[in-house]
């Protein structure tokens, strides 16, 4: 018997966090998203993680440098950090 694991439509503190940071500027790569929130590398992946899975931002690798891993906000990731903000 198969289960299927559904991503939670709620958004966690953190993750409420990488959305402003995200709404501030166009690009932001998971290091610099890692600083901006004090955190590790690894706790700013598993937030873009999951909000990747719930259609709220994307990934794109850099260009210039392959190594690095660019992260945008979707239009429905807009429209939740703006909604969220409004709410604050």
């Amino acid at each position: 018997m198969l289960t299927e694991r559904r991503e939670s439509s709620r958004i966690t503190l953190r993750q409420l966090e990488v959305l402003t940071l995200l709404a501030r500027r166009d690009r932001w790569s998971v290091g610099e998203i890692a600083i901006a929130l004090k955190v590790s590398s690894a706790a700013a992946t598993k937030a873009v993680d999951r909000l990747e899975r719930k259609g709220l931002v994307t990934r794109s690798i850099d260009m210039m440098d392959r190594r690095c891993v660019n992260v945008q906000l979707t239009k429905a990731g807009r429209e939740t950090s703006r909604k969220t903000a409004v709410r604050a």
